[in-house]
């Protein structure tokens, strides 16, 4: 008798399962820029994928309120400008959230924020970097370190309400 081989299920995220109750169509990658760095983008670029194409998700905090927060996701060779960012958005100053609190703050540890659960969960809003509109796909964390998920850009922003910014 012949036994077939068990393919090991990988069971998915939160934010996987919220693309799907959204019917938006979206491939699982493995990337893990945190350990990896620049090594992660030489494989992605092998795999045909841009490295242009791969956002980090960073939250910030305004000066506006307490619970003032705001996300920006960028490629992430690219740094951000919190002065050109606060002056776009009309705001006195703009911060880096506090990494330790990230996980009361949006429910994900640093690594693993990603613009899906965040807007979903806790309606911040949501900008992209103009610097990404010419690519079809994006790919942004699915909720935990070293994995995300590729999707078309126009899907995620619709899903998000996600506004484009001057980012750099």
């Amino acid at each position: 008798m012949k036994e077939m081989a068990k393919k090991a299920k990988v069971k998915k995220t939160n934010d996987e399962r919220i693309l799907d109750q959204h019917q938006i169509t979206y491939r699982e990658t493995r990337f893990d820029w945190v350990t990896n760095g620049e090594q992660a983008l030489t494989e992605a670029e092998a795999e045909g994928i841009p490295s242009k194409s791969i956002l980090k998700t960073i939250v910030l905090k305004g000066s506006d309120s307490s619970q003032d927060y705001l996300v920006v996701c960028l490629p992430l060779e690219y740094e951000i400008n919190l002065k050109r960012i606060a002056n776009e958005l009309g705001k006195k100053q703009i911060h880096l959230a506090d990494n330790k609190k990230l996980l009361s703050i949006t429910g994900y540890v640093h690594g693993a924020n990603t613009p899906i659960g965040i807007n979903v969960r806790k309606g911040f809003p949501i900008y992209f970097d103009v610097r990404i509109k010419s690519f079809e796909e994006i790919s942004v964390s699915a909720g935990k370190v070293g994995r995300s998920v590729r999707l078309k850009q126009a899907d995620l922003l619709k899903l998000v309400q996600g506004k484009y910014l001057e980012i750099g």
